[in-house]
């Protein structure tokens, strides 16, 4: 996740990217469509350009497009016959993805190699258990560091004060400098009712399309009481920097140095450190202090992986094409040039990832992150929206000042989320 939004732009790329349509032995080419982030698009055609080196006993047609992994069940359930071959997807798109018959299973060698390749984690992202049989995978995983961390100024911010909501908020008070978490995003939200205990779950049947039977969530009560006042604690103060903090937001706050504190992932690193220098700070999220009891702040953490469409016209290609972008060298290739999280055992154990202070960050946030996986088709919406209430003061603990009270309007979200359906 990174959770960045995206609108769908398919086209080509520059004519270098395709081969002609037939081979000098007057073959026809295989044909073949590949969606990818809009950040490597570059990075993507000169991958495909690589496949068909390593496959020269093919002609191939590769066409390249932008959908953002977490839009991809946006932009294929439009029409999954009309979509890319290859494509790839954030794993909290799985059901959704599944609903529309948009992923293929994989199997055979190819599932063998997934297996040996890539971590069991990121494997399992791609699976379901159908409690009949041996789970069934449907992706091939290629990043792992969907989840979020905290960057941070180290001339506004010491290392010490990192370690706190409330030495953050000083400290930048004190120097007038803005903290980015976009707490208007519900994918940043969730990390603070997870700090205090919150929870959930999803039943689905099977045979009915993935409905959902059953819900269950605490983010009510107790659990969410004490969420909404440390949520309140940052964005009541002057120093917060609002709704609408997207990745650009923050890259340009720390390079004008208004801002000094931010939370997102890995995909803006590259830009925070270049702007900031000698002065790059990266660590997990702090702790945060309610009713005099510090609680560590946890986030959401996941993977992504590429899909194959049951639709496409060449599915053994499609697949040879997914396992060659999730491959050894491609994983890193793309930590190299865009910083993204391996998957793969023999990538992630190389000193240069290991030893990258973004990635030590990564890691130690991981221990307090929820695997984000199953969500609830109707749990983004109203968990925005509620997140919305307290960044507006629309809701305070005791219903007083004309405003709501967090318990009922808690207790309203909860209920919003446990009664989604599947076809959402």
């Amino acid at each position: 996740m990174k959770k960045a939004l995206s609108l769908l732009v398919l086209g080509t790329l520059m004519a270098g990217v395709m081969c002609g349509l037939a081979g000098c032995g007057g073959k026809d080419a295989i044909e073949l469509t590949v969606w990818g982030s809009a950040a490597q698009q570059e990075t993507l055609a000169q991958m495909a350009e690589e496949f068909k080196k390593a496959n020269p006993e093919n002609e191939y047609k590769i066409e390249i497009g932008i959908s953002e992994e977490d839009m991809a069940y946006s932009n294929v359930s439009k029409d999954p016959s009309a979509a890319a071959d290859v494509y790839g997807y954030s794993n909290d798109q799985l059901i959704p993805l599944l609903r529309v018959g948009a992923l293929a299973r994989i199997g055979g060698a190819n599932l063998e190699n997934v297996k040996a390749a890539n971590s069991a984690d990121s494997v399992a992202s791609g699976s379901l258990d159908y409690g009949t049989e041996e789970e069934k995978v449907y992706g091939y995983p290629y990043a792992s560091d969907n989840g979020y961390f905290m960057y941070y100024d180290k001339s506004v911010v010491s290392d010490e004060d990192a370690a706190t909501v409330e030495s953050i908020i000083a400290a930048c008070e004190a120097k007038g400098k803005k903290i980015g978490w976009a707490l208007d995003v519900p994918w940043y939200t969730a990390g603070w009712f997870f700090s205090f205990g919150g929870e959930y779950s999803v039943e689905y049947d099977y045979s009915a399309n993935y409905a959902e039977k059953k819900v269950d969530i605490n983010f009510n009560g107790e659990v969410g009481i004490k969420a909404s006042k440390a949520i309140a604690k940052l964005t009541s103060s002057s120093v917060f920097a609002g709704k609408g903090t997207d990745n650009n937001t923050i890259t340009t706050g720390f390079s004008t140095h208004t801002m000094a504190v931010a939370v997102s992932g890995t995909w803006i690193a590259k830009k925070v450190e270049a702007a900031l220098g000698d002065n790059y700070g990266v660590c997990k999220l702090p702790t945060v202090e309610v009713d005099g009891e510090p609680e560590q702040l946890y986030s959401f953490k996941g993977y992504k992986l590429w899909g194959v469409n049951p639709h496409c016209a060449n599915p053994a290609e499609a697949h040879k094409l997914a396992a060659f972008l999730s491959g050894e060298s491609m994983q890193r290739t793309r930590f190299e040039k865009h910083l993204v999280g391996p998957t793969n055992k023999v990538v992630a154990n190389l000193d240069t990832v290991k030893n990258d202070a973004t990635f030590i960050a990564l890691s130690t946030q991981s221990a307090f992150a929820v695997e984000q996986t199953s969500v609830p088709a109707n749990f983004w919406e109203p968990l925005k929206n509620y997140g919305l209430n307290i960044i507006d003061d629309l809701v305070n603990e005791d219903g007083t000042d004309g405003r709501l009270a967090y318990s009922v309007q808690l207790n309203k979200m909860v209920e919003q989320i446990k009664g989604s359906v599947s076809a959402t």
